[in-house]
């Protein structure tokens, strides 16, 4: 990783901007101080001409308007205008010099603490800023560098849950005679009283059960095997697992619920049960088009092939991941970290102590690190995101969530419609382009790295991930 050593005070760049001398000297690699000289003669002209704007607008008693004297104008304004034009010039030399020589700089310059003007009395001036300037280094991307790329299979426990869930949505819906564990009850909850009775004027409402989320046994059992009519007593602060929205089996607020502590009836007014599709050529027919599978292993091996494609997003994130770790780790430099914890201070949206800095500069600076790494990436292997390459990106999330949906995709003219459209909420834009770019530099990650594919279990991948 080669440093390109900076000279320091002794070396100091000079431009003209403007009018006004502009000059930067390097404390060292990765800090400057950019001086700019201000005369009298680089804002006389511009200061005249605003003030002879202001006399011929200003209206005051006893003077016709434009007719105000000079020298009551000069008194009113002379300073504001006079500090108002100095800012403006020199934030317009400051960018415009940056950019002439092509400073790489992090951050925004930082006025130097310790100037003291005199605005009255003082016209010429000089004022410095801190600058940090963006590291010069190398990275070092080969396909020597070896990463593990981690392929998600598809295994018979998955496969067999895929194909019931399948063979669930397909299905028949029943009204079977008596409860089984599976099935679905409806029916009418009414409050009880200390004596067990119905409550009149009390809470009352219909809803279904799924007996999976009765958390007694014995609860269940009272169920399976009742008929319509069956009357159960259930309490419903203790009668269901934990994650159950009980108040809206009751029709009242969460807030509502925390104060009932009623037993209730529970009359059953139906049960219904979903009869699974049979997994037969009519059912692969109905999913992928006639003739397309025909046999029960070539439904099983579509539903691996289809759950293992959506798996290849999260086994890219992880690989994109680990890349930009291994990066992190082997690209070596510095950063100007005390410049970059007083700009944090003057960045904050809400006042914040040095000591504050110190507490999240660690986060920050890892932060910081990787977005110098990645612009360089970008910078020397040209990617980045066109607008035709947005919108098609929005294309494709347009359809993707359409087809989510089972909504057919529009024409073509209309769907470009529907991009621009999305596209013009700024930060939808953000979002889209960032997604390209992200794509874009998980490409690049996998033409640059020597990919060990290695076959793994989405449960085992989860528990790697998460572990």
């Amino acid at each position: 990783m080669g440093f390109r050593c900076l000279k320091t005070h002794t070396q100091a760049l000079t431009t003209k901007s403007l009018l006004m001398n502009i000059s930067k000297a390097n404390i060292d690699s990765l800090n400057a101080v950019i001086k700019i000289d201000i005369t009298a003669d680089d804002y006389r002209s511009q200061v005249n001409t605003k003030l002879a704007n202001h006399r011929k607008t200003t209206d005051m008693p006893g003077f016709r308007k434009g007719k105000v004297p000079m020298g009551v104008i000069n008194k009113r304004y002379a300073i504001p205008v006079k500090v108002e034009e100095i800012n403006k010039m020199l934030s317009d030399s400051l960018t415009k010099y940056i950019i002439q020589e092509k400073l790489d700089i992090l951050g925004n310059p930082l006025p130097k603490d310790g100037l003291h003007i005199n605005w009255e009395k003082q016209e010429d001036f000089t004022f410095e800023y801190e600058v940090g300037l963006a590291p010069i280094f190398e990275v070092n991307l080969s396909n020597k560098n070896k990463l593990d790329y981690y392929v998600i299979k598809a295994d018979e426990a998955m496969v067999d849950k895929y194909a019931v869930d399948i063979a669930k949505r397909y299905g028949k819906m029943s009204s079977p005679e008596k409860v089984e564990v599976k099935d679905l009850v409806y029916g009418t909850f009414l409050e009880l009283d200390e004596e067990g009775k119905e409550i009149e004027t009390g809470l009352s409402n219909q809803a279904s059960i799924s007996l999976e989320t009765l958390k007694s046994e014995k609860l269940q059992e009272e169920f399976i095997g009742s008929s319509k009519g069956k009357i159960i007593t259930i309490d419903p602060n203790k009668s269901f697992v934990k994650d159950t929205d009980v108040a809206s089996l009751l029709g009242v607020e969460k807030e509502a619920f925390e104060a009932i502590t009623s037993k209730f009836s529970f009359t059953i007014d139906n049960i219904s049960r979903m009869a699974p599709a049979e997994l037969n050529p009519a059912l692969f027919d109905k999913m992928y088009g006639e003739g397309t599978v025909k046999t029960e292993k070539e439904f099983r091996a579509k539903i691996a092939n289809e759950a293992e494609a959506m798996f290849v997003a999260e086994s890219d994130r992880k690989f994109q991941n680990d890349s930009v770790e291994y990066l992190l780790e082997k690209t070596v430099f510095e950063l100007p970290e005390e410049f970059l914890k007083k700009w944090m201070q003057t960045v904050s949206e809400t006042p914040i102590t040095l000591s504050e800095v110190e507490d999240q500069f660690v986060g920050y600076k890892t932060s910081l690190r990787w977005q110098i790494i990645e612009n360089r990436i970008a910078k020397e292997n040209k990617l980045g995101v066109t607008r035709e390459e947005a919108i098609a990106e929005t294309k494709k999330l347009i359809g993707a969530q359409m087809a989510q949906y089972g909504q057919a995709l529009p024409e073509e003219e209309m769907l470009e419609q529907y991009a621009n459209q999305i596209l013009a909420n700024k930060e939808e834009e953000k979002k889209i382009y960032d997604r390209a770019f992200a794509s874009k530099m998980t490409a690049f990650f996998k033409e640059s790295f020597k990919m060990n594919e290695k076959e793994i279990s989405y449960k085992e991948f989860i528990k790697f991930t998460q572990a």
